[in-house]
């Protein structure tokens, strides 16, 4: 297997029919597809959707008919595709796996016979279409499980017979013995989801599959490093090859609730043409350096998905820009990636993270008890069943440790009254792992009012989320924070409500 460089493409059809162009560097009209081959890119991943009908925000698209379609677009341009199953009639990720409309009422064999008879039909039908895919994906991401509740990663027994439902599908499709099956989950930077997350699902009985899948983005996965220490402690504990199925860095900045200062400051790199080429530099490197030569390539995930709307992927996450010009990292891309292991691990050892919680709070906590220690009984905690914590001293300060199984979701506050008029700063500081789907917020409300933010959280590094607000004498306010995840781990400390005048 070539190195592969691949794009995620499922969005072609629908950019196209919303109207976008595309040019090359000279200012020419190209079809990016075409362009994208002459710049160096030779494989394509697209996913598919049971039945996308029943979901208006899909627009119909990745079906099974536009599949066809797109396949043979592919065909055309002469490079093989990787066909991501999401197992669902819209995304599926790691806070989402809900069953397609069709298969909502199935459980034990009956849903596990869909799950096989569809993966089937659907490869064989691509086969009578002569656009059979090179490989295929069981499943979009699937650390929490896929098709909830009954394959909740809470549920590893279930979850190991429909991923073999799936696989059994592959493998008795037409050619389905050709076809390279991958099994791919996020965290790409946290090589304890993984060793966790395999080892239970072999030890369950999954064992036919050639490739490790991981999604990978620098400001939610961790760093390059960890990045570096997972890919080679998966090839030493599975011996399997592995593939970053999902990679991205922002060419500008957008939206904070996508990629704001916040991610930028996590990412290591600028939000910038410069800043997005360097960082598929180095992973490209770190792949490119994997063991015994497993590391096999990435997908950079949808590089030509166009938004005008500065909350959305297309807005700064692809690699042409608002105009559609191709940005340094698709016109470099023959030439620039892979590089070597060493150039990679040279470059990312420069890089310095700044931790945003190293100044003074300035002002007066005025929560009479805010200390997170023993029962929490200074605090209103919703305490899910699934969620198990811990207050200890960390680094001197008192924090609550938390660590979820399966999808969390929890809040830790208290009301607070207030005897000044004056500028106010709620003030929480958070560490933690970040992916698609994770939500943490500080808030503040009184009466009908309510105020949150976003934290970009860093399992190395303190993030503090700040919100300021005036607030008048005898007012009962609540402050805290909200967490609504996919199965993660995170530490609270700090919470402060601080008069600042």
């Amino acid at each position: 297997m070539n190195y592969i460089k691949g794009m995620d493409i499922s969005s072609y059809r629908e950019m196209l029919d919303k109207g976008y162009e595309y040019f090359d560097e000279f200012g020419n009209t190209v079809d990016i597809l075409d362009y994208a081959v002459e710049k160096g890119f030779n494989y394509a991943r697209i996913r598919i959707w049971n039945s996308p009908s029943n979901i208006p925000e899909s627009g119909g698209y990745c079906s099974l008919d536009e599949t066809i379609k797109l396949a043979k677009r592919i065909k055309e341009i002469g490079i093989p595709y990787l066909l991501d199953f999401h197992y669902s009639d819209w995304w599926a990720d790691p806070g989402n796996q809900n069953k397609p409309k069709d298969w909502e009422y199935l459980h034990g064999r009956e849903l596990m016979d869909a799950v096989y008879e569809y993966t089937k039909d659907v490869l064989d039908t691509l086969a009578d279409n002569d656009v059979s895919p090179s490989m295929v994906q069981v499943g979009n991401e699937i650390r929490c499980g896929m098709l909830w509740p009954d394959g909740s990663s809470e549920d590893f027994r279930t979850l190991a017979k429909l991923i073999n439902a799936g696989i059994k599908g592959v493998r008795e499709s037409k050619g389905g013995e050709a076809i390279q099956i991958m099994l791919h989950l996020d965290q790409g930077g946290r090589y304890h989801y993984y060793e966790k997350w395999f080892d239970v699902v072999m030890r369950n009985g999954v064992e036919d599959f050639d490739i490790i899948g991981l999604s990978y983005y620098p400001f939610w996965h961790g760093t390059y490093q960890d990045l570096d220490e997972t890919l080679n402690k998966l090839e030493e504990r599975y011996h399997k090859d592995l593939i970053v199925a999902e990679v991205a860095y922002a060419h500008k900045l957008g939206d904070d609730s996508l990629f704001g200062k916040g991610q930028e400051r996590l990412g290591g790199l600028p939000a910038s043409e410069d800043g997005q080429y360097e960082a598929l530099k180095i992973i490209s490197g770190i792949i490119n350096g994997v063991n015994n030569n497993r590391g096999k390539g990435f997908f950079y995930w949808e590089p030509f998905m166009r938004a005008d709307n500065s909350s959305f992927w297309g807005y700064c996450m692809g690699i042409v820009d608002s105009e559609g010009k191709p940005l340094k990292t698709l016109t470099m891309m023959n030439s620039s990636f892979p590089i070597g292991a060493d150039e990679a691990r040279n470059m990312y050892s420069k890089l310095r993270y700044s931790d945003d919680c190293s100044e003074p709070i300035n002002g007066i906590n005025i929560i009479s008890k805010p200390e997170i220690v023993d029962n929490l009984d200074n605090w209103n905690y919703s305490n899910p069943h699934n969620v198990s914590y811990k207050t200890e001293q960390v680094d001197g300060i008192d924090t609550f440790s938390f660590q979820g199984k399966g999808n969390v979701y929890f809040t830790l506050h208290q009301p607070v009254q207030v005897y000044e008029s004056g500028d106010y700063s709620l003030v929480v500081e958070y560490k933690g792992d970040n992916t698609t789907g994770v939500c943490v917020k500080p808030f503040i409300k009184f009466a009908d009012y309510r105020r949150e933010i976003n934290i970009y959280p860093s399992d190395k590094l303190w993030t503090r989320g700040i919100i300021d607000i005036s607030i008048e004498e005898g007012t009962l306010v609540d402050v805290g924070i909200e967490v609504d995840s996919p199965e993660i781990k995170g530490q609270i400390r700090n919470i402060g409500l601080y008069l600042r005048s």
